[in-house]
């Protein structure tokens, strides 16, 4: 009896060393970083900055928002408490967001104006943005750095982020996410450790974060996805912390909503659609979003809405919308493997929901810099997909594995090569709109931008002394002109900027018949009265 004893405990001895010898797995508290994931996440910082090095070249946009918040803008000029007054007092191109024009200020006054201050400052956040993208990452999925690694590497060089980082004006994007991202982070330390230091941290963050752009108002909602993703049970506790929270939100809604008000030509801007119309734009935008996460092409600076509103669309808008239906019942059924593909859909869906077009605003569709952080979701699920299939749970698949290892470092390539050109893209308003006009012919705003750009950058600072060259510009702005008014033939500032080309070319007549349509168009427009009396005493 005792021998028999004896055996059983040895082949449970025995048991215990097989189950050593199988791979190891990593704790889920262990927050220990390989030395080749602090290697590899160095390599991806340094790429960052390598894509975007070259905008430090550049100068500010001048026909689109950067003259309006910089260089056309006195009150950033003067770093002084009067002006940072009105910087919390004022909208600024129909948005609140105080702190980026402090920001704003604080550069001018270090960098007298020049634009290399304002790219720098773009570039060195968007870095730091990457490494706090891993930092929570590790705090939401700390099994495995590789994801967070993941995550972050994509976040770090994806082409569709470019917008937000190469565009000055977009400082707004890159530093609410600063502090959106640091709210996050603290709040997992508050799920870990129920300390109120870090849930008040997180709540100090998240006003930063709205006072830099009103799109940080999703943030509660967030903090309850995180709240499901670490199981963590719904209580009278968990609904009263966030109180404050969502009265934030409601107080910067609020605000967002009264600043949009000075916004109306922009409102006015979006096409009339109809019901059915508006569900196929919102589908297409749906799928392009995720489309161009993985395959990011035909990128633009502009999405304007197709010419065919109001006939038949092209056959794939149709099927956005079957395609929108499919991804929802797929996401639905993961939730038998977990959490995982749920957590990041719905990461990335609250983040963008605000700009999902729901309620028609603007000339474009879309807009790639709506994704810059909506994609942390879609990235994490990337990476834990890549985790499981290297882990060695799968059989099937981990004989794959070396295959997606090789095809995750191509497409990390493959997009630090696409960003790297398309940052080149925004060197300035002729390039950029250029671009914008090979993708998509039908962009009126792109024409009018350009246009505006021959006609007051080229005529009235870099040739004013060479009539010859002058001239040249002045025609390629009414050539620019002329295709905005095909293309939109109510588009009032566009019939004025093509007057005051013509009238430039003492082309008077010509001038006052442009004035005139605009003014029909706009009885409103008390400047094209005034242009088209100087018109009128040039005969």
């Amino acid at each position: 009896m005792k021998d028999s004893i004896n055996q059983k405990a040895k082949k449970g001895d025995a048991g215990k060393n097989q189950t050593h010898f199988k791979k190891p797995t990593h704790p889920a508290n262990n927050y220990f970083i390989t030395k080749r994931v602090c290697l590899a996440l160095a390599i991806v910082l340094i790429t960052t900055f390598a894509i975007y090095y070259k905008a430090l070249q550049f100068n500010l946009l001048f026909s689109w928002d950067d003259q309006r918040y910089i260089t056309g803008n006195d009150q950033i000029k003067e770093l002084n408490w009067a002006s940072v007054k009105l910087f919390f007092t004022n909208y600024y191109v129909g948005n609140y967001h105080p702190l980026t024009m402090l920001f704003y200020a604080i550069e001018y006054k270090i960098g007298a104006g020049k634009a290399f201050i304002f790219h720098f400052s773009n570039i060195v956040i968007h870095i730091l943005n990457v490494s706090l993208v891993f930092l929570l990452i590790r705090k939401i999925s700390p099994a495995n750095a590789i994801v967070a690694l993941i995550t972050a590497a994509f976040f770090a060089v994806h082409p569709m982020h470019i917008e937000s980082v190469a565009w000055v004006s977009e400082r707004k994007d890159v530093l609410y996410t600063f502090f959106f991202l640091f709210s996050l982070i603290f709040y997992m330390s508050y799920l870990k450790t129920q300390k109120k230091r870090h849930l008040l941290n997180a709540g100090v963050f998240f006003v930063l974060s709205c006072l830099s752009k009103s799109a940080a108002v999703v943030l509660p909602l967030v903090f309850l996805l995180l709240d499901y993703h670490t199981d963590r049970k719904y209580s009278w506790k968990t609904f009263v912390e966030k109180i404050p929270f969502f009265l934030i939100s409601l107080v910067f809604g609020v605000v967002a909503i009264y600043s949009q008000k000075g916004a109306n030509a922009i409102q006015s801007m979006a096409p009339h659609m109809t019901g059915f119309e508006h569900v196929l734009i919102v589908s297409f935008s749906f799928i392009s979003y995720l489309f161009k996460a993985f395959i990011p092409v035909k990128l633009s600076a502009i999405y304007p809405y197709p010419v065919e509103l109001g006939g038949t669309l092209p056959t794939i808008y149709y099927l956005s919308v079957l395609l929108s239906i499919l991804v929802l019942l797929l996401v639905w059924y993961s939730k038998k493997w977990g959490k995982v593909v749920l957590f990041g859909f719905l990461f990335f869906i609250i983040t963008i929901i605000l700009v999902f077009q729901l309620i028609p605003v603007g000339s474009a569709t879309m807009a790639d810099r709506y994704t810059y952080i909506p994609y942390i979701g879609v990235f994490f699920i990337v990476g834990n997909f890549f985790e499981y299939a290297t882990s060695g749970l799968n059989h099937k698949i981990k004989k794959y594995s070396n295959y997606l290892v090789l095809l995750l470092i191509l497409g990390f390539i493959a997009f630090s090569k696409i960003s790297y050109n398309r940052v080149k893209v925004w060197e300035n308003d002729e390039t950029l709109f250029s671009d914008v006009i090979s993708n998509y012919s039908n962009s009126d705003i792109a024409y009018f931008n350009r246009g505006t750009y021959y006609l007051e950058y080229f005529v009235k600072i870099f040739y004013v002394d060479n009539n010859s060259i002058r001239e040249i510009y002045i025609n390629k702005a009414i050539t620019d002109y002329d295709n905005a008014i095909l293309i939109n033939p109510r588009y009032a500032d566009a019939y004025n900027n093509r007057a005051n080309a013509k009238y430039r070319l003492n082309d008077f007549s010509g001038a006052i018949s442009d004035y005139t349509h605009a003014i029909e168009l706009n009885v409103n427009y008390a400047l094209v009265f005034y242009n088209r009396g100087l018109s009128k005493s040039e005969l």
